[in-house]
Order: structure tokens, then C-alpha cells, then sequence
């Protein structure tokens, strides 16, 4: 059980443990010393804890400041953790971009057929049909996925895709692996760099930044019209109306 400490009280080791609860807790945080000393400084934050926490404002740590105090912490403790979780799928996120770009300018020698370019076999040897000779964005979109979940620890959770058939990457792979997939005038959540792209033309991509125009996307099988039959792997500049869904990796898992 937890003392009943109020300002000038000697148990340093509880006090101690209230003044980093009391940093963790208060919003804003009084940046408290942990030092072990119930000074004005620790009986201020002690105040703006009860405040904050609608109980009796009188600077006592008393068991219901206590357990206020530690059920705060494990909110606090909970929404960090959440925050981290989300940044670390951010910057993931956004690596998934970054190994598109380096795939930027790998050239077919038409007809859908690799040629001798060692980015176009890699792309055409992503998916689960041997060869060459058919159309390749969704190969493309699987490589770069699979290099990320290579690359990142954090998604073990997710199996990387192998897919050739855009419908198959939009139904079957994002809904196995707990993506989030919304709509482009989706009101909680909008386009982020990293981001797959579906287009209405069975066409599939990767976001690379998003503008007042819509979103760069970067594509395979496109070519300097935006086709979904090219030659090349490409930036394009497309619209909102030629978009169907988004699709999000979910937040890495930290292990």
C-alpha cells in the first residue's frame, strides 16, 4: 500500500515515485526533480493532479489520489506507446516509397517482357507466375512490399504479398493481413506518402506525395500518358476521381 505523503513528508522513495508519476500524469508536465524532497514544487503538482482528476484539492496523497494517480499513468503510459506504434508505421510507411523510387525508370522491352534489365526480372519474379509476358503493377507493388517487410522487423505480422491480379491485392491480400483500405472522400482518413493506390481501371501503385492536384503515385506497367499497358515504371500525377481505394499496411507490431 502506498504511504499517505503530503509537502515535508521524509519517505524519499515514495516520493520519488509520486514526482515521476506526477510527470508522466499531469498535462501539461511540471518537469518535476525526482529527488525525494515533498517541496512547493511537488505539492503544486500534487494540486494540479487533483484538479486535473476532479478530487479534493488539498495537496494530500492520499489512496484516492493514488489510485487516480496510477490509473493516469496507465493511460499516459498507453497513449505513448500508441503514439510510438504510429510513428514507427509512419516512417515504415514511408521507406515503402523510398524503394519505389529506386525502381524508377526499369524499362520492359515491350509486350510485357523483361529483357536483360535486372530490376525487371526482379519485379517479374515477385509474383506467383514464372516468367514474363503479362501485365506487371501489381508485381511491382508486391517487390516493393516484400523489400519493406524485409527490411522492417516490425511487420512479421504481415505475409508479403506475391500478387499479380490488382483485384486479388485489393480483396484478398489487404483484407488478410488487417490492412486499412478507404476510399479517397473518406472523412477519417486521408492519403499518405507510402500509401498502395488502387485506381478504377484495375491499376495499382504506390503513393509518393500528395498535393492539391490528388497524389503522385509511382506505377509499373504505366508509360508518359498514365496507361495501365506501358513499358516503364514511372511518377504520375493523378486525381482523386481516378481512385478507388487507398490501402494501408497496418501499424507495425513492435516485437
Amino acid at each position: 500500500m502506498k504511504p499517505l505523503l503530503q509537502q515535508g513528508s521524509t519517505e524519499q522513495d515514495a516520493v520519488r515515485d509520486l514526482q515521476a508519476s506526477l510527470n508522466k500524469a499531469v498535462n501539461p508536465s511540471p518537469n518535476l526533480t525526482v529527488d525525494g524532497d515533498f517541496g512547493p514544487a511537488t505539492h503544486a503538482a500534487v494540486k494540479s493532479f487533483q484538479t486535473q482528476a476532479s478530487l479534493t484539492i488539498d495537496g494530500v496523497v492520499g489512496k484516492y489520489t493514488w489510485s487516480a494517480l496510477m490509473l493516469a499513468c496507465q493511460v499516459a503510459s498507453q497513449v505513448q506507446q500508441t503514439a510510438q506504434s504510429q510513428q514507427d508505421s509512419n516512417t515504415a510507411q514511408k521507406a515503402l516509397a523510398d524503394i519505389a523510387r529506386n525502381y524508377l525508370g526499369a524499362r520492359e522491352t515491350g509486350n510485357n517482357l523483361a529483357g536483360d534489365d535486372m530490376r525487371m526480372m526482379e519485379i517479374f519474379a515477385a509474383d506467383t507466375i514464372p516468367g514474363d509476358g503479362y501485365p506487371w503493377c501489381a508485381a511491382f507493388v508486391s517487390l516493393c512490399v516484400q523489400k519493406l517487410l524485409d527490411d522492417n522487423g516490425n511487420y512479421q505480422h504481415v505475409h508479403a504479398p506475391r500478387e499479380a491480379s490488382v483485384h486479388r491485392f485489393l480483396t484478398q491480400w489487404a483484407e488478410a493481413n488487417d490492412c486499412l483500405v478507404f476510399e479517397p472522400d473518406n472523412q477519417a482518413h486521408t492519403p499518405n506518402r507510402g500509401d498502395i493506390v488502387v485506381f478504377t481501371f484495375s491499376h495499382i501503385g504506390i503513393v509518393d506525395a500528395v498535393n492539391d492536384d490528388g497524389v503522385v503515385t509511382i506505377e509499373g506497367n504505366t508509360n508518359e500518358a498514365g496507361s495501365r499497358e506501358g513499358i516503364m515504371v514511372a511518377e504520375k500525377q493523378r486525381s482523386m476521381n481516378v481512385i478507388k481505394r487507398f490501402i494501408r499496411l497496418p501499424i507495425a507490431a513492435n516485437q
